[in-house]
């Protein structure tokens, strides 16, 4: 049981910075969709969608994969509620990529359709406002998952 906790904290791990690493790279696309416009702009707003949808891949991974970590390592009687409070903030982040993250893409891809300068701006922002708080979230993730292992004080 050991040896399957570790290979789902494993995976759970490497999902996560896939998530980390590809949301840093959904700003800087929006940027490009909207400095591009046009039919270039329509083909980076693709590329963007298609990031959205590994992101969504890749946190629905983490998520299933801490799930697995959680009932193999003992599940609810084990593990207390700075670990609960961690599994509801992924469900928090998922949310939260699913009714603003996504949204927007979609939004910058119609912009773009429309070359609708200010909506590119407003579907941009929404963008990166959503990214921005999931890279929050994921931090303070982060924190709740390592802070009994490394300060040895019991939240």
């Amino acid at each position: 049981m050991l040896l399957l906790k570790s290979l789902f904290v494993l995976l759970h791990i490497v999902a996560a910075a896939a998530w980390f690493g590809l949301g840093l790279r959904l700003n800087a696309q929006a940027r490009l969709v909207v400095r591009l416009g046009g039919e270039p702009g329509h083909t980076a707003a693709e590329d963007l969608l298609r990031t959205v949808r590994q992101l969504r891949l890749f946190l629905v991974l983490t998520l299933l994969f801490a799930l697995g970590a959680f009932f193999a390592g003992g599940g609810f009687r084990v593990y207390g509620p700075v670990y609960h409070t961690s599994l509801l903030l992924l469900v928090v982040l998922l949310l939260l990529h699913t009714f603003l993250v996504q949204p927007a893409a979609r939004g910058l891809l119609g912009a773009v359709a429309r070359e609708d300068g200010e909506a590119f701006t407003r579907h941009q922002k929404k963008l990166s406002m959503g990214t921005g708080l999931g890279h929050l979230l994921w931090l303070v993730v982060l924190i709740l998952m390592l802070w009994p292992g490394y300060f040895q004080i019991a939240l």
